[in-house]
């Protein structure tokens, strides 16, 4: 076969390959619209769908309605706000809301309804979407309990639970207080005095400087002061670049979203060197101590207490490398970020509500005693105090409730349908990644008649669990922060500062404060504020 018969084999060869990617291309696409077909001929309630351009329309809709940077967690929100439009005859969305968007790879079943959402995340809970894993993918390899499913998600749960415990977080307490001492010292240096507001700054960078050296200190029992570094540690460079590198995975938000490239893996695989770097010596450490007589147990002391049982292969003293490295992924997911954002909302929820904070400073002048100056000896002395503020702790559950740490989201299994209170209706769930909101699933009417307003209490008895670091973390900010500052969003002084760098019109419903960033939730603009003495 000379030259030209071969390139011509090489030409049909290649062309037979395109041939069949773009044929399964296409037919994955005519299956998925196919669903919705079918969905409709059971007289379920679905959105306006085109044959050719599924629900991409709709997303189009709520990325024209939003400000570009809007967090993809909106788009229930704003689904609810415009029910009608798109659900005439009803007042709230189906408790399954289908949203087509190929030829992005996944299409959502949405869930609204907390019934509904309970018969996939709870009992049977149904493995996790492999789109969590992507995510995490560059971060831990899928060696994480996030990412993990079964026996060794059950394991490593296992290991860590006791360090989130009423008792080792209240030894843990003089540490964490420490920590938040140094935000408090410096709010101080930027608050204004006399009734005049200070400077503006981006609180998340002050919110996120604090989470780091709490989570340090919590997981490996090391003091990082991030707070008072004039630049960013290596962990913190590194973990920030890693959650940049994450976000440019798969994004529904996004009409054509593209992968990690080359050059997002090359980062990757720099930053978790970087992490392993900087973890390794405190590991080596902690195995060779032979003390353990501290009642402050580490994320690291409560995993290694097991390594003999969880590492067959390998010892105390000579540790499997595998073990070694799941071991890293894990410590690695007790991030920061979401937390940060968090005690952001809080503020400003609370600035938002005055009534709710003249609350929370009464209730912690009533337990604490009058003088805020006094309350880190008080909680030296009686740190259980810190578990008998119940209206601090409703202000805490419904900042999680309106501004969630996270999503649930899971594969469905062949022949697997969800139905709803009230309803004969059955949900079919194949070929469709079940995602529930907790704020959104907790704000149905049935359950709450005002579920957007900041109602303290209102919904305590129905909300689930929580992440218990950052429970405990909000509690000790709360109660050192509230009665000694005002806190204030400054987006004039922002603007002025910034110049044409920023757009005033960037508004969800009116705020300039919204959920944004493509994958975990940040404050727009890093929530610019000012301070001032209370």
């Amino acid at each position: 076969m000379g030259v030209i018969g071969t390139n011509a084999v090489l030409i049909r060869a290649v062309g037979a390959i395109v041939v069949f990617f773009v044929a399964r291309f296409l037919y994955r696409g005519y299956v998925q619209r196919s669903r919705v077909r079918a969905l409709k001929a059971q007289g379920i309630p679905v959105l306006p769908h085109s044959l050719l351009f599924g629900h991409l329309s709709v997303l189009g809709d709520w990325r024209a309605d939003n400000p570009s940077d809007a967090n993809f967690y909106t788009f229930h929100t704003w689904l609810i706000k415009n029910c009608k439009r798109y659900f005439p005859d009803l007042d709230f969305p189906p408790p399954v809301v289908y949203l087509d968007i190929w030829p992005i790879d996944v299409s959502f079943a949405i869930v609204f309804d907390p019934i509904t959402a309970s018969q996939f995340a709870q009992a049977p809970s149904l493995p996790k979407m492999s789109l969590v894993r992507e995510f995490l993918d560059p971060f831990t390899a899928g060696r994480d309990m996030v990412s993990s499913e079964g026996k060794e998600w059950k394991t490593w749960r296992s290991r860590f639970s006791h360090g989130f415990s009423q008792r080792n977080l209240l030894a843990m307490l003089p540490e964490l207080i420490e920590e938040v001492s140094i935000f408090v010292s410096q709010l101080g240096e930027l608050a204004g005095t006399g009734g005049e507001w200070g400077p503006v700054f981006q609180l998340e960078e002050k919110t996120t400087n604090l989470t780091f050296d709490i989570i340090c200190r919590a997981t490996l029992g090391m003091r990082l002061n991030e707070q008072l570094r004039a630049e960013s540690s290596p962990l913190k460079f590194a973990l920030l670049d890693q959650i940049r590198v994450m976000n440019h995975g798969t994004n529904a938000a996004r009409a054509l979203p593209l992968g990690r490239m080359p050059w997002h893996k090359a980062a990757a695989r720099r930053n978790n060197n970087m992490l392993r770097d900087f973890m390794m010596p405190q590991i080596q450490s902690k195995l060779k101590s032979t003390s353990n007589d501290s009642q402050v147990k580490t994320i690291l002391d409560l995993a290694i207490r097991y390594i003999d049982k969880d590492d067959p292969n390998g010892s105390r003293e000579t540790p499997n490398a595998e073990y070694i490295e799941t071991l890293i992924a894990n410590l690695k997911i007790f991030g920061h970020d979401t937390t940060a954002s968090t005690v952001c909302f809080m503020l400003k929820r609370m600035q938002d509500h005055p009534d709710c904070l003249a609350k929370v400073r009464a209730e912690h002048d009533a337990v604490l005693g009058p003088d805020p100056d006094k309350v880190v000896d008080v909680l030296a002395q009686s740190p259980h105090l810190l578990y008998s503020l119940p209206y601090t702790l409703s202000v805490i559950k419904e900042t999680l409730r309106l501004h969630p740490l996270a999503a649930t989201l899971r594969e469905s299994t062949p022949g697997f349908s969800l139905t709803a209170p009230g309803s004969s209706m059955r949900y079919p769930t194949d070929g469709w990644g079940l995602w529930v909101v907790r704020s959104r699933c907790l704000a149905t009417p049935r359950l709450l008649a005002a579920a957007d307003e900041f109602i303290p209490g209102a919904m305590d008895g129905a909300r689930g669990r929580h992440h218990a670091p950052a429970l405990i973390e909000l509690r000790i900010i709360s109660v050192l922060v509230a009665r000694r500052f005002d806190i204030e969003e400054a987006w004039d002084k922002w603007d002025a500062l910034q110049g044409s760098k920023v757009n005033p019109n960037d508004r969800i419903n009116g705020e300039r404060l919204y959920a944004a960033g493509n994958g975990i939730v940040h404050p727009k603009d890093g929530m610019p504020v000012h301070v001032v003495l209370a």
